[in-house]
């Protein structure tokens, strides 16, 4: 993977609290994010292999759409047809400690009209440190 320089903050960044907090929040668009609706040719096998990963590295997967609830066992059933393990649907998957709890938090958005590809880059970027680490870790371990 090339690297783009301009994206090292904003790795450092998630990196951090991936470390601070052991696991991350991903917001996950649905509609030509993970699943084809207008676009086509885009590499949506790409998302769904990181978002994996990154689910057993310690993040949640929340898909936050706009798709109304009625498409809720829709998703449900394309994640699973990909593996892809999911702990929410337009709801915060843990209890925020602080202002608004109605708000949509996340530390890293995964949306095709929200510069995907840099996002993705930054995402995998930030995990393969995380899980260089911990191999790191588990490593010394033995010594």
């Amino acid at each position: 993977m090339e690297i783009n320089e301009r994206i090292l903050p904003y790795v450092e960044r998630l990196e951090s609290e991936w470390e601070t907090h052991g696991k991350i929040i991903i917001g996950v668009d649905y509609d030509d994010t993970i699943s084809p609706w207008k676009m086509n040719g885009f590499d949506f096998e790409r998302v769904i292999k990181t978002l994996k990963i990154a689910k057993e590295t310690g993040a949640y997967i929340v898909i936050f759409t706009a798709c109304s609830s009625d498409r809720d066992n829709e998703i449900l059933a394309y994640c699973a047809s990909k593996g892809l393990e999911i702990d929410r649907i337009n709801e915060n998957p843990i209890d925020l400690q602080y202002g608004n709890t109605k708000k949509i938090y996340a530390n890293i958005f995964i949306d095709d009209r929200a510069g995907i590809l840099e996002s993705l880059d930054i995402l995998e970027l930030a995990m393969y440190r995380i899980r260089g680490k911990k191999a790191s870790n588990y490593n010394d371990s033995w010594k």
